[in-house]
Parts: structure tokens; C-alpha cells; sequence
């Protein structure tokens, strides 16, 4: 079962069922709007409509699509947001920053320093770098980024949804996992 709350924000009351007990799944969009769900799956479903009807192995494709989409947006959120801090998108010295920030998400970034060949750089600058796990060892050709970087990862179902939250523009709890976490209270 699935319910969608367009209220924005939950008025400082817990949605529950119809019959009283609490949603185990609770992902809060970036429109304001709630998807209170049983399952993860049900909550993807809000985001990539038709979702439960595919298999395994599409599912898992339809999250890495939805991620290479998702992580675009924010990662235009994430440089507009910078501009207005001063980052002038127009400058020549931006230019190879703005070429690894729009850097397609399904690719494996390589970032080496002259002094150190061969050794994944960490990112650094501002703004944080938006990339997908599944881009990345073990999964892709180069070792994960460190430093500045919102990582999302479409591997698994709550795994995404987690990631999702991870960021500024969606809010993920389930029930059992993240008690003690105050970003999902």
C-alpha cells in the first residue's frame, strides 16, 4: 500500500494508515510532498512510475537511470547554488570545473594529480561533486572519490532511497533503520 500527502510538510503530525499503525517507509519529495509506503519499492514507484511492475534486473536499471537523472539535477542545484555565492560560471578559470561537475554520471571519473600519478584525487572544491556508487569500484573502472562528494547510490532499493535522503532535496526514514540518525527524525 502507497499514499502520497501533497500537504507540504507534515504539520508536525506522524501520517499513518488507515488503521492507525505507522508507514515503515517515508520519503519526502522536493515539491513538499510526502510518499508514505510499505515497502521501498512502493516508494520508488512514486519516482519512476511503473517501477513495480519490472523485474530485478530492470528495476536495478531503472534506479541507475533515475540516479544518473537525479544526480544531474542536484548537481545544477548544487552549481546555481554556488553562483549565487560568488562562483562565476562564465569565467574562463570555472571552465574545467564546471567540464568535471557536468561530467556524465554513468562515467567512472579518473581525478589525478601531477605529483601523485595513478592515485583517485580526492574533489575538493566547491561545489560538491554528484556521482553514482554503481560508476565506481567495484562496479566501475576507478576507485570511489573522497572529499566533497554526495554520493548516491542505486544498488538497492533502500540504498537509494538513503542516499536520496542523504541529500538536500529529499528526506528518507524507515521504520528499524535509522533510529538515532537526528537528519530522520
Amino acid at each position: 500500500m502507497r499514499n502520497r500527502n501533497h500537504h507540504a510538510g507534515c504539520c508536525g503530525i506522524n501520517p499513518t494508515r488507515p488503521d492507525g499503525t505507522e508507514w515503515p517507509v517515508v520519503l519526502a519529495l522536493p515539491d513538499g510532498s510526502t510518499v508514505q509506503a510499505d515497502t521501498p519499492a512502493e516508494a520508488l514507484e512514486e519516482l519512476m512510475p511503473g517501477y513495480l511492475t519490472l523485474d530485478d534486473r530492470d528495476r536495478s536499471a531503472a534506479r541507475v537511470r533515475h540516479g544518473r537523472d537525479t544526480a544531474g539535477k542536484l548537481q545544477e542545484a548544487l552549481i546555481r547554488a554556488a553562483a549565487s555565492d560568488g562562483l562565476d560560471p562564465n569565467a574562463a578559470e570555472a571552465e574545467g570545473l564546471l567540464d568535471v561537475l557536468r561530467a556524465d554520471k554513468r562515467e567512472s571519473l579518473f581525478l589525478e594529480l601531477p605529483h601523485a600519478p595513478g592515485v583517485q584525487a580526492p574533489w575538493l572544491p566547491r561545489p560538491a561533486l554528484v556521482l553514482l556508487t554503481t560508476s565506481y569500484a567495484p562496479h566501475g573502472a576507478h576507485p570511489r572519490i573522497g572529499g566533497n562528494v554526495v554520493w548516491l547510490d542505486p544498488s538497492s532499493e533502500e540504498g537509494y532511497l538513503s542516499s536520496l535522503g542523504a541529500t538536500s532535496a529529499f528526506s528518507f526514514w524507515a521504520a528499524g533503520q535509522n533510529e538515532g540518525d537526528p537528519r530522520h527524525s
